[in-house]
């Protein structure tokens, strides 16, 4: 007998559970525990991404869980998406947005969304039923922006720099960067992906404050390279 999309679809998250409650089950402590839900799986729904579950009363214990793409009828773990990681629930302004796949599922374009620019933005490339490249989206458009900016500008770059010192991590020295994709609003990804970064040292509009704008367009390639297109000192016309 054959067995409609919604059955099946229902026998891999079932599946889903239980490779997340295999996890679990070797759980000593609080803080290990993981969830891969339908929303992450690939168009193929052979991949999936492990989220970990947040518990309140374990905030102030040591968390070092990341995101990983596994293999649902296996539980394989193919790739550990090393960056900020994104949880089951909303934390602040932290929050895990619905995945990007490509239409073959080969490549998965990983986001989890912050306050002034994404918490982890990071593009993955699998073959074979392993990474064959990744890049860390977030960093390396901020890096190109900012390497670029302070050439550009270096005396209002010192000085926007001392202005927002103490910012934390989140605010690569002390600028507020953020880094858009095409196709945000939509459930794919295809190359050449194109990058968008954009540069602010005061994001609140703060009267007597330093001012420094930049912005720069980049795109990733099928090989996996980060190449600028473009960049300008100023914000970028809407």
């Amino acid at each position: 007998m054959l067995t409609d999309g919604r059955d099946a679809k229902q026998r891999l998250a079932t599946i889903a559970a239980l490779v997340s409650a295999a996890v679990s089950s070797f759980a000593g402590s609080v803080n290990t525990d993981y969830l891969t839900p339908p929303f992450t799986f690939s168009p193929d729904q052979r991949y999936g991404v492990m989220i970990p579950i947040f518990h309140m009363e374990a905030a102030q214990e040591s968390d070092d869980r990341m995101n990983k793409v596994v293999e649902i009828h296996t539980g394989q773990v193919v790739a550990v998406i090393r960056a900020e990681t994104g949880y089951d629930r909303p934390l602040n302004f932290r929050e895990t947005a619905p995945p990007r796949w490509s239409p073959d599922s080969s490549v998965l374009l990983w986001k989890v969304n912050g306050k002034w620019n994404p918490d982890a933005l990071v593009l993955l490339k699998i073959e074979e039923n392993r990474l064959k490249w990744h890049i860390d989206l977030l960093r390396t458009a901020q890096e190109a922006v900012l390497v670029r900016t302070r050439d550009a500008a270096p005396e209002q770059y010192i000085s926007a720099k001392k202005a927002n010192s103490g910012n934390g991590r989140a605010f690569p020295d002390g600028f507020t960067i953020d880094v858009t994709t095409d196709g945000e609003d939509t459930r794919t990804v295809s190359f050449p992906l194109i990058v968008h970064a954009d540069l602010t040292a005061n994001p609140k509009e703060i009267e007597d404050f330093p001012n420094l704008d930049s912005y720069l367009d980049a795109v990733v390639t099928e090989d996996g390279r980060f190449v600028v297109k473009d960049f300008h000192l100023g914000a970028r016309k809407q």
